[in-house]
């Protein structure tokens, strides 16, 4: 059954493809997870638990950064993250979905990862502190605004806010 939506999901964008920027590939990402959501199967609800039910707490027109400049190339991940990947399981479906999410939702900033140099870091908001974090996709490794390394355990981040985001002249990774 989630193959099939999946599948179901693909094809519409596929569809649509000429008609889609990042903000109508989210939402559709999005309503593909509350589908996925309603499915009555103990497995498929745990793993919605596990990967999407963060995004059900999160404001997205918040997050979501709206500006011309982008960190990702919006034409690749429609064609090798969408139409072109193998996804075989139902499980594989879901993370993958997780993982474009991800990278639409989750600003990509310029700032180099002062720990392994492979990777620019991401940039998110300690909910307690209020202050920015920024973390690597790589090597995850958490600093604060002035590369000072920071313990992530136990914190709570969130992505950040565009409006943050812009106000600190943050500036976005390079595709």
């Amino acid at each position: 059954m989630i193959l099939r939506k999946w599948e179901q999901l693909k094809q519409s964008i596929i569809q649509d493809r000429d008609n889609l920027d990042a903000y109508s590939l989210l939402k559709l990402l999005l309503d593909w997870t509350q589908e996925i959501k309603e499915v009555k199967d103990v497995q498929i609800q745990n793993l919605y638990k596990d990967y999407f039910s963060y995004y059900e707490r999160l404001n997205i027109e918040e997050i979501f950064y709206t500006d011309n400049v982008v960190w990702y190339s919006l034409d690749e991940i429609i064609q090798y993250d969408i139409i072109q990947a193998k996804v075989d399981s139902p499980q594989w479906a879901i993370i993958h979905t997780r993982d474009i999410i991800f990278n639409l939702l989750v600003f990509k900033s310029d700032k180099d990862c002062p720990c392994c140099h492979d990777d620019n870091l991401r940039v998110f908001v300690d909910i307690d502190s209020e202050k920015l974090v920024f973390e690597c996709d790589i090597c995850l490794c958490v600093v604060d605004e002035n590369n000072n390394k920071q313990n992530p355990e136990g914190k709570l981040v969130v992505p950040a806010p565009a409006s943050l985001i812009k106000a600190k002249n943050i500036t976005p990774s390079p595709i």
